[in-house]
C-alpha cells in the first residue's frame, strides 16, 4: 500500500510539473500583457511586473479598433461552423445508412484535401474567388475553409450516426414517418454531441487561420484577429505589449466555447474508437 501511495504521489507531482510547463506560455502571455514597456524590455527578465498597466489593452481597443477585427473573426468562425455542419450532416448520415457503389473510395476521397498543405491552394482559390466575385468577402473565405473543415466533420458526425441503432428509424418508418422525417426527428437529435464537436473544431480552425484570411480579405474593414496581430511583428521590431494584449483577448472565445462544450468535443473525437 505504501508503495502504491508513493507511486501515485510521484505521478501527481509529474502531472503538476507537466501542466505547469504547458500552461507557462499562456501565463507569461497574460503577465506580459499587463507590463509596462520598461518592464517588458528589462534585463534581467522581470517575471512579475513592478507596475501593472492597461495601456496595451487601451491602445489596441481604442486607438486601433480591435473590436472590429474581433467581430469579423466571430462572423467568420460562426459562419464557417454553420456551413460546415449543413454540408456535412447529410453525407455523414448517408454513408452510415445506405450502401452504394464505390462507398469506401468515396469516403477516402473526402480526406484528399487533408493530404496537401494549405499554401498549395492559394492560387486556385484566388482564381475561383475572383471569377465568382467572392474575393474580399466573408462568404468567399468561408467557402475556402470548407475543403479543410468538411472532411473531418463528415467523419466525426458519421461515427455518431453509426452509433444510432437502425431499429429506431425502422420503427419510425413503420409508424408512418418518411425517410427524411425519421432522419431529423429520430437520428439527428441523438447526434447533437457530434455536431457540437464539429462546431468547436471548425470555429477554432477559422478563428486562428491566417494565410487565407490575409490573402483574400484585402479590405482593412474585413480583416480578422490573426491578421491584426501579425501587424505587430516587423522585420526589425516586435511590439510585444499590444501583441500580447490582443492575443489574450483573442484566446478568450475559443476557451469559452471549448469550456462549455468540451465534453461533446471529447466524445466526438473518441466516438467509434471502441467497437461495441
Amino acid at each position: 500500500m505504501k508503495k502504491k501511495s508513493w507511486v501515485k504521489s510521484i505521478v501527481y507531482v509529474a502531472l503538476v510539473i507537466i501542466s505547469g510547463i504547458i500552461a507557462f506560455p499562456f501565463i507569461w502571455l497574460i503577465i506580459t500583457a499587463f507590463k509596462t514597456y520598461p518592464d517588458i524590455y528589462a534585463y534581467p527578465i522581470l517575471y512579475f511586473p513592478q507596475n501593472i498597466t492597461l495601456e496595451h489593452f487601451k491602445y489596441v481597443f481604442i486607438n486601433l479598433g480591435f473590436s472590429k477585427y474581433f467581430l469579423n473573426s466571430l462572423i467568420l468562425g460562426v459562419g464557417t461552423a454553420a456551413l460546415t455542419i449543413l454540408i456535412s450532416v447529410l453525407p455523414a448520415y448517408a454513408t452510415t445508412r445506405f450502401d452504394f457503389l464505390m462507398k469506401k473510395p468515396v469516403l477516402l476521397s473526402i480526406l484528399v484535401c487533408q493530404m496537401f498543405p494549405q499554401i498549395v491552394f492559394i492560387v486556385p482559390f484566388f482564381l475561383f474567388l475572383k471569377y465568382t466575385g467572392l474575393i474580399n468577402s466573408f462568404l468567399g473565405t468561408m467557402v475556402v475553409y470548407l475543403p479543410f473543415t468538411t472532411p473531418i466533420a463528415v467523419w466525426m458526425i458519421r461515427n455518431f450516426f453509426a452509433d444510432v441503432p437502425k431499429s429506431l428509424e425502422e420503427s419510425a418508418l413503420i409508424d408512418g414517418c418518411s425517410r427524411f422525417q425519421a432522419f431529423y426527428k429520430i437520428s439527428l437529435p441523438l447526434v447533437i454531441p457530434g455536431i457540437a464537436s464539429v462546431g468547436i473544431y471548425t470555429f477554432i480552425f477559422s478563428w486562428s487561420e491566417l494565410m487565407f484570411s490575409l490573402s483574400y480579405l484585402t479590405s482593412p474593414s474585413k480583416q480578422t484577429v490573426p491578421v491584426f496581430l501579425s501587424l505587430f511583428i516587423g522585420q526589425y521590431q516586435t511590439r510585444w505589449g499590444p501583441l500580447f494584449a490582443g492575443s489574450v483577448v483573442a484566446s478568450l472565445p475559443p476557451m469559452i466555447v471549448f469550456g462549455f462544450l468540451q465534453k461533446y468535443f471529447i466524445k466526438g473525437l473518441t466516438s467509434g474508437a471502441v467497437k461495441q
